[in-house]
């Protein structure tokens, strides 16, 4: 017996990827500086629209390809961390935490407000994007939830599910 129906659209990487490096802080420690290419994996959820669509697959591609665009080829670095202390002087940005130090051209850096460059905390700043950008085009009417995952290594995601406020 069927008690109610649910829709998604999701978008698999494809164009949704980005080239990075970065470092995580762990246990009171900080990895040295690396580089992963990353990819991103978009669920969105909620109702049907009277077209018969959750969100336009071309829209939330667009938007979201963009999005990755602005983390590829930089450094992400941390800028909400109480572990990681950063102090931009002229065009360098100092990079301390723990046992480590870095001295990184600012050109290359890609300051998030994040506590941590993890996985998830870069599923969660995509999200965070993708909302905003949503919501500027007036099209968030339709979605209840919005589940973002980022690919670190092969198999390895992290995940951020934003539950959204539903209209009405």
């Amino acid at each position: 017996m069927i008690i109610g129906e649910r829709f998604a659209v999701r978008v698999s990487p494809g164009e949704l990827h980005f080239n990075a490096a970065h470092f995580i802080t762990f246990d009171g420690t900080c990895e040295n500086l690396h580089g992963h290419n990353f990819h991103v994996l978009l669920e969105a959820r909620g109702d049907n629209a009277p077209d018969a669509y959750v969100i336009d697959f071309v829209r939330l591609t667009h938007m979201a390809a963009g999005i990755c665009r602005e983390l590829h080829d930089g450094v992400l670095l941390a800028g909400d961390s109480p572990e990681v202390r950063l102090r931009e002087e002229g065009d360098m940005v100092h990079v301390e935490s723990y046992d480590k130090r870095f001295a990184l051209p600012a050109a290359s850096c890609i300051i998030l407000p994040l506590p941590n460059t993890t996985a998830e905390m870069l599923a969660a700043h995509v999200a965070n994007r993708l909302l905003e950008e949503l919501a500027a085009a007036d099209a968030l009417a339709n979605l209840h939830t919005l589940e973002v995952a980022v690919e670190e290594a092969d198999d390895q995601w992290g995940v951020c599910i934003r539950e959204l406020a539903r209209n009405g």
